[in-house]
């Protein structure tokens, strides 16, 4: 995109002044063509991966000190009011609940690129903002799936480690492997997870390993989330909202996924994992 951009400068068209939307129509007018909104995207991918990535460490952690007990406590209400579901269906719902909601979020974050003269730089923070909200949402999700096995969110190295875990597997960066999680060179003995008898220095020391294989994977998939924000007109607000609400399934799928292998619900009232 960078490239594009100096074509686009060079031709005196004020593209950050008139974002992506405002680029493209004064293409359109002038008989030129761009050729794909990705072009336009790749403005400045790197920076925005390097953005992402740095600000998922911030938003977990954020998600696990401010909000890891008002998410038991949402759970814990969840569980009351949908007494008519069992204990899988419901984390169904909490699952579809949150992926409407990051929609709902997602399609505000794509309003920006309907405005042309609202420019790139408005674009692009709108878009990175929402990627990061929805990593503590996802974070929050993950603990309140958490809490309803049964572990303690307050067990703050542990569940760190199972949301990056998580995040991973959503992200093609952790696959099973048997009786492993294998994230990059790293390997997670499946029995270790589930028996809770890592040591929580040991949860950090694991996390900080995988963390960087996760994070670099996990932000250059939400990077194209982001660009998709940049498409023109309404298009945008459809994109961002489907964006968000696939990936928060996605997220959703593979924690019921994992707390099914590290705690399982006919263990969770006695599990030793806390």
């Amino acid at each position: 995109m960078i490239g594009q951009l100096s074509k686009l400068a060079s031709s005196g068209q004020r593209f950050a002044t008139k974002g992506v939307t405002g680029a493209l129509i004064s293409s359109a007018t002038r008989g030129r063509t761009v050729e794909t909104i990705a072009d336009l995207g790749g403005l400045s991918v790197s920076t925005l991966v390097e953005r992402v990535g740095t600000g998922m460490f911030t938003a977990i952690d954020f998600a696990i000190s401010q909000f890891a007990t008002d998410t038991a406590v949402r759970a814990d209400v969840t569980r009351i009011v949908r007494r008519d579901l069992d204990d899988r269906a419901l984390e169904r719902q909490l699952v579809r609940d949150v992926a409407w909601r990051s929609a709902a979020r997602g399609a505000v974050s794509g309003i920006p690129a309907v405005i042309p003269a609202a420019g790139t730089v408005i674009e692009l923070a709108a878009a990175v903002a929402d990627s990061l909200a929805m990593t503590v949402t996802e974070a929050r999700m993950v603990l309140a799936l958490a809490h309803l096995r049964g572990l303690d969110v307050q067990a703050t190295e542990l569940r760190r480690l199972d949301i990056m875990i998580v995040l991973g597997m959503a992200a093609g960066a952790a696959e099973i492997d048997g009786d492993i999680i294998r994230i990059g060179s790293e390997e997670l003995s499946i029995d270790v997870l589930r028996t809770g008898t890592m040591a929580p220095e040991t949860a950090v020391a694991l996390g900080s390993a995988i963390g960087t294989d996760v994070v670099r994977k996990v932000a250059r998939r939400r990077t194209s989330g982001i660009l998709i924000r940049l498409l023109p007109g309404g298009i945008s607000i459809v994109a961002a909202a489907w964006s968000d609400w696939r990936l928060t399934q996605s997220v959703g799928k593979q924690a019921v996924e994992y707390f099914d292998l590290v705690a399982p619900m006919q263990e969770r009232a006695v599990s030793a994992r806390s």
